[in-house]
């Protein structure tokens, strides 16, 4: 047991005492006063030494506590960041061991400089290890010393792993490719059902294009109903994302490069909505006269009154004026006659009225009007205006009957109907009289007694003119929507 120095010397001190104690007590003083007082002041540290380390615990050298380790921060923490690119060296080699290109690549890190080596099969694999190299955290520098496989088994060993795993995945996709298939079929043929049946078409029904349009949205919400399911179960709904976003930035390039082909279409979906016009109406628009045929989706069809095709784009015909002559099926025809400025004018308007009013397909309501147009030099105007039923008579055929039974009343009534005459006036002198045909200056005075106005003129009897409507037109565009089978949005 450990005993203190201090604590020693106050034993060897009493050890003194006590022999001292065994002789004579008469031979103390003879040891000498100082030895004496020496001896006695031991005794008394060693009672007092004793006293103090009497109530303290008794320490083993086992017991005692070793002084505190120092711990230098800075060594610590190299050693951590040291741990650190270690990891992430070894994380970066997991990583090489699941590329198939990247399994032969190695390792090693020394003094924060990364080297690869090993091989690769080809060059971008080597460049994409020196890339994820790089983001390994403490490195310096990357010395890339990967060398490019050149042995065609192995080159070719991953490239057969992954065909083997793309046939097995085709293999057990083939099912459900299979279901999907009969899904889209099932749902094209119940698309096609529904559109035939469920709108059905009747000929001469009104609206068959509406019923048309009702038809393609069934059967285009159907359809792609039946393709929307079959891509979930083929697991490939990813796929109409990239289909809609290609559809929309292919439906702006085509909205660009084939801008006029689409107004076309969009002005005939909204003339077949309007109907502004029926098929072989008689129409004027954009300068081209004639009777309608078709309306397609991209222009309208016409025929002129020559029988010949004049096909104007729908936009253009959906923006210009269009005068339609059949809408209203009374038309009014206008026919201008010239009477000599001598004449009386009311006998000449009564005659043009009762003649025109007589005439066979001119309505008597709305009556036949006659007023004077214009007064010129040689000639006064006078025009009659009668209503025409489209239904009944020609309105070109009316209209000529019309010209010629003014004519021949006028001619019969003695009524003049001279050719245009002018006057020629000279500076410095008189006028000189017009010279023509119908001047008596220049014919002189006619032989014979003059004809009275009165008089009329025998002429054999005619024949009733044919009014009828012309159906040349109508039938040449009969005949061909029964040989052509080109679309036609038009209600018939």
């Amino acid at each position: 047991m450990f005993v203190p120095v201090p604590l020693a010397v106050a034993l060897l001190l009493g050890l003194l005492v006590a022999d001292s104690a065994h002789g004579d007590p008469a031979d103390l003083p003879s040891v000498g006063g100082p030895l004496v007082g020496a001896s006695v002041s031991g005794v008394a540290l060693t009672l007092e030494l004793s006293t103090t380390t009497a109530g303290l615990p008794q320490l083993s050298p086992d017991t005692v506590p070793e002084p505190p380790e120092v711990v230098d921060e800075g060594r610590s923490e190299a050693a951590e960041r040291a741990q650190a690119r270690q990891e992430a060296v070894d994380d970066l080699l997991a990583i090489f061991r699941r590329i198939d290109g990247l399994r032969e690549v190695e390792v090693t890190l020394e003094d924060r400089i990364l080297e690869l080596s090993g091989t690769a099969l080809n060059q971008e694999d080597r460049a994409r290890a020196a890339q994820l190299a790089e983001g390994v955290p403490g490195i310096v520098w990357v010395d890339n010393r990967i060398t490019v496989e050149t042995d065609l088994r192995r080159r070719l060993a991953p490239v057969v792993d992954r065909l083997g795993e793309k046939a097995d995945r085709a293999l057990r996709f083939i099912p459900s490719l299979l279901v999907g298939l009969i899904l889209i079929g099932g749902s094209f043929l119940l698309a096609l059902y529904a559109g035939r049946w469920v709108f059905p078409v009747r000929k001469g029904e009104p609206g068959p294009f509406h019923r048309n349009l009702l038809r393609q949205a069934l059967r285009g919400v159907i359809g792609l109903t039946g393709i929307l399911l079959a891509l979930e179960l083929m697991d490939a709904t990813a796929l109409v994302g990239a289909v809609l976003g290609a559809a929309g930035v292919f439906g702006i390039a085509v909205g660009f490069a084939f801008r006029d082909i689409v107004e076309n279409y969009l002005s005939g979906v909204l003339l077949s909505l309007r109907q502004p016009f029926s098929p072989s109406d008689h129409v004027e628009l954009s300068g081209h006269e004639g009777r309608i045929v078709r309306l397609t989706g991209r222009e309208t069809v016409l025929m002129t009154l020559d029988g010949n095709h004049v096909r104007v784009p729908n936009a253009m015909v959906f923006k210009s004026v269009m005068t339609n002559f059949s809408r209203n099926p009374r038309r009014r025809f206008v026919v201008t006659v010239g009477i000599a400025p001598d004449a009386s004018i009311r006998p000449a308007l009564e005659a043009g009225r009762n003649a025109l009013q007589e005439l066979s397909g001119v309505l008597a309501v709305p009556a036949v009007s006659a007023r004077v147009q214009s007064l010129g030099d040689s000639t006064v105007e006078l025009r009659f205006s009668g209503w025409v039923d489209q239904t009944e008579a020609d309105f070109q055929k009316v209209r000529s009957e019309a010209l010629r039974v003014v004519k021949e009343r006028f001619e019969a009534d003695g009524i003049e109907t001279p050719p245009p005459e002018y006057g020629i006036r000279l500076l410095g002198g008189s006028a000189l009289q017009p010279q023509g045909p119908a001047s008596p200056a220049a014919e002189g005075p006619p032989e014979g007694p003059s004809p009275s106005p009165s008089r009329t003129v025998d002429r054999p009897e005619e024949v009733p003119a044919d009014i009828s409507p012309d159906k040349t037109i109508e039938e040449e565009i009969a005949r061909e929507l029964s040989e052509s089978d080109e679309e036609d949005l038009l209600q018939r």
